[in-house]
């Protein structure tokens, strides 16, 4: 059977800053089980977690299915100066962990709204509230360090890229303008051949002309 949740009605509020408490009755492997419970926006995981780490402060623990927790003869001063049998579950519902407490003793008595001892048990589960609360924002703040850190990374990575690509313009530009000049040389070079061909071309077609005035003068002197 679906977890069968029987309200009470009673809504029981601590003081300020704590979370909603009611009281109720919940099946626990079978067998209904009357006590208190709360609703927190902390991920399943992380309330068990804390919640088994919690109760094994104060007896025994035994682990059972679907996030059951029974200690038999807990020691919780804070609650009772009386040994306690204490039934828990935490479960997923609608969209939010529920935590659910049963405190009894030997007589079958339990904690309800209406026992002495109930304001020591809202406490006791307020206070875990507050725990997880506070763990969950330490898993917030952790979070959001890792993203920055993640993103200070990635601009490092960027700033690195940025920096090799600045180093890497500056050698090709070291590289163009040495072969401007290079080239701004070997332009020079090949405009004064240019010129020295020009002088050259002039002074062939010179003794061109003058060998060929030499023929025509030494034909004219043969025997007719």
């Amino acid at each position: 059977m679906k977890k069968l949740l029987i309200l009470s009605i009673l809504l029981f509020i601590g003081k300020s800053g704590f979370s909603q408490v009611f009281t109720g009755t919940l099946e626990v492997d079978r067998a209904n089980k009357e006590g208190l419970y709360t609703t927190v926006s902390v991920d399943e995981k992380y309330v068990k977690e804390s919640w088994a780490q919690e109760l094994a402060k104060y007896g025994r623990v035994e682990d059972g299915r679907s996030g059951v927790y029974r200690i038999t003869g807990a020691n919780i001063p804070s609650v009772s100066s009386l040994p306690l049998m204490v039934v828990s579950k935490v479960f997923y519902d609608k969209g939010r962990t529920k935590i659910f407490v049963s405190f009894g003793f030997e007589d079958q008595v339990y904690i309800n709204g209406g026992h002495s001892q109930y304001p020591q048990a809202e406490k006791f589960l307020n206070n875990f509230v507050d725990l997880i609360t506070q763990q969950e924002n330490v898993r917030i703040q952790q979070k959001a360090l890792d993203d920055v850190t993640e993103k200070q990374k990635k601009f490092a990575k960027s700033g690195d890229r940025l920096v090799k690509s600045i180093e890497d313009n500056k050698k090709e530009k070291e590289r163009l303008l040495k072969r401007i000049e290079e080239n701004g040389v070997a332009l020079e070079k090949l405009l004064s051949e240019v010129e020295q061909n020009k002088k050259d071309q002039i002074k062939i077609q010179e003794e061109l002309a003058n060998q060929q005035k030499k023929l025509e003068e030494a034909r004219t002197k043969l025997p007719k």
